[in-house]
């Protein structure tokens, strides 16, 4: 189909608008969450190698990935100056008890610790993101 107007047919990668401010929020957690997770996954595992149980690799590795993560998630996810260290670990003491619970689900159906350990990632995030753009860096409300 030949285009027959004064315009280049591709005038742009993508024609619509550019993505909304959410979309682009979410895509910078899951980038840096990569790099987060890859962190933790890594002091986890790092853990396990040394014989710690899983309950034990978890916390080491969550108290690690918090003070890491911190830094990142505040500047290059949320772009913001404000937000509470004290709600950041709490948030993160949320998502500390609901991966062991997993964890745990997935030990007793035999499944092995490493890959348990990925497999409890993404719905780890996903609490992650929520609690922490609702309870930590949310933006204040226009009056």
């Amino acid at each position: 189909m030949a285009h027959h107007g004064s315009t280049p047919p591709v005038s742009g990668l993508y024609p619509g608008p550019p993505l909304n401010p959410l979309w682009r929020e979410w895509l910078r957690f899951i980038v840096v969450g990569g790099i987060n997770t890859a962190f933790g996954y890594a002091c986890y595992a790092g853990c396990i190698f040394a014989g710690m149980g899983y309950a034990l690799a978890s916390a080491v590795s969550m108290v690690a990935g918090v003070l890491f993560n911190y830094g990142t998630t505040r500047g290059l996810v949320f772009r913001s100056r404000a937000g509470s260290l004290w709600r950041f670990i709490g948030c993160y003491a949320v998502v500390y008890v609901f991966s062991v619970a997993l964890l745990a689900q997935l030990d007793a159906r035999g499944v092995n610790l490493y890959l348990a350990g990925l497999l409890v990632g993404l719905p780890a995030a996903v609490l992650s993101y929520v609690l922490l753009k609702t309870l930590v860096f949310r933006q204040p409300r226009d009056s």
